[in-house]
């Protein structure tokens, strides 16, 4: 599986009169795309339609969906999750904008029209294989704070809360073979898994 090192946008892709923009988001939370559609729709206010669709990795599998935003059924998210599943790719959204020309596509031509323009903008992004990370508690004395702050960096860690009470509880979100790492080089530290 394969994540988006950025979000892209695709040039424009002319068919008809009609104009399609594609979008590639990169996330791993519905609210996030939808949030990101929802920016779309306003820096698009006259776009006809914006059709969308996503893929997330979720603890209990894959969440798929797709929407085509008042195109005929199928011919404008359905391609666009096509795409995402076909070539294998996760916490991955693909949107793409269109502006009507006043020429019908037709089924078929939609769907190309939009599959195209998703296309174009996955041609300007570079991908990375996705790594499932999960979220820890790292309990610790102050003494060794600096020297697994500066490794958890390094192992590009990202530390969601840090608590400082009797001792320093850092709540972070790392892989498991970077959890195994950290417990190897600071034996005196607690590490719990987090269910989220």
């Amino acid at each position: 599986m394969k994540i988006p090192v950025k979000e892209s946008a695709s040039e424009e892709y002319l068919i008809n009169k009609s104009k399609f923009i594609g979008f590639v988001i990169p996330g791993d939370l519905k609210k996030l795309f939808l949030d990101r559609i929802h920016d779309l729709q306003m820096d698009h206010h006259s776009a006809n339609h914006i059709a969308f669709a996503y893929r997330i990795k979720t603890s209990n599998g894959i969440d798929d969906y797709f929407n085509d935003a008042g195109e005929p059924s199928g011919t404008a998210g359905r391609p666009l999750l096509n795409i995402l599943q076909n070539q294998n790719l996760i916490n991955t959204c693909l949107a793409v904008v269109r502006y009507y020309g006043g020429v019908n596509l037709g089924t078929g031509g939609l769907a190309r029209a939009y599959s195209k323009a998703a296309m174009m903008a996955i041609d300007q992004v570079d991908f990375k294989d996705f790594i499932k990370l999960n979220y820890y508690k790292i309990i610790l004395e102050y003494n060794v704070l600096d020297n697994l702050i500066d490794k958890l960096l390094k192992e590009k860690t990202e530390i969601i809360e840090r608590n400082f009470e009797d001792k320093v509880e850092l709540i972070v979100k790392m892989s498991d073979e970077v959890s195994q790492k950290i417990c190897h080089e600071f034996p005196s530290i607690i590490v719990s898994s987090i269910d989220q």
